[in-house]
């Protein structure tokens, strides 16, 4: 019967053959008339149309097979450690943190570094937690905060305040790194904003 020949409603399959396993189809003895015809594979499920009789070859319809093996099946709690591993590579603590990229081929890392309150007018210095002088840091802006204990108000760090000039810089905040330390520097009293969080990003020699 050709497709052609098939009424809407009918029902049929594509493969000619249908066999258990692989060892099952290779040890059918295919004739001429077999050639180009489609058998099906239960375990693993696949098609397969035979190209040749001599030798015998099948070839998959796909490269994709399935088999109950491929499968793997966790508990509830296996999952949940699976996802709280997950989320402790990017915690960001005061400890260090992948970041999940590179930078100049080299795999970043991030901590972050509580600091207390900001100082008055004058420069606070903060020892990075476990410092190497090989490694290479640099202060990821987009991150580090300050605020006040009420948490009224948030600001970046460093802080320019937008009508900024030499004759109001009060509300300056500059941050830079020397010899292991974090440097704070402002120029007016700013201890109200007692919640002060540096991340630092760095690469590993």
């Amino acid at each position: 019967m050709q497709h052609r020949d098939v009424k809407a409603g009918d029902v049929h399959v594509i493969h000619n053959f249908k066999f258990m396993s692989e060892s099952e189809r290779d040890l059918y003895k295919a004739k001429e008339e077999d050639l180009d015809k489609i058998c099906l594979v239960v375990e693993p499920y696949g098609f397969y149309a035979l190209k040749s009789i001599e030798p015998i070859q099948w070839k998959p319809l796909s490269t994709i097979t399935v088999s109950v093996e491929d499968f793997e099946v966790y508990t509830k709690e296996q999952i949940i450690t699976m996802l709280n591993k997950k989320a402790e590579a990017y915690n960001v603590s005061g400890t260090e943190y992948k970041c999940g990229y590179t930078r100049n081929g080299k795999e970043v890392f991030g901590i972050e570094v509580d600091c207390g309150a900001l100082p008055n007018a004058t420069t606070k210095a903060i020892t990075i937690p476990n410092h190497n002088s090989l490694n290479k840091y640099w202060i990821n802006s987009g991150e580090s905060y300050t605020m006040p204990k009420d948490r009224s108000s948030t600001m970046p760090l460093p802080y320019i305040p937008v009508n900024a000039n030499t004759a109001n810089n009060g509300a300056w905040i500059n941050l830079f790194l020397q010899n292991g330390t974090i440097k704070i520097q402002t120029y007016a009293n700013l201890t109200i904003y007692t919640e002060t969080k540096i991340v630092l990003n760095y690469t590993k020699e």
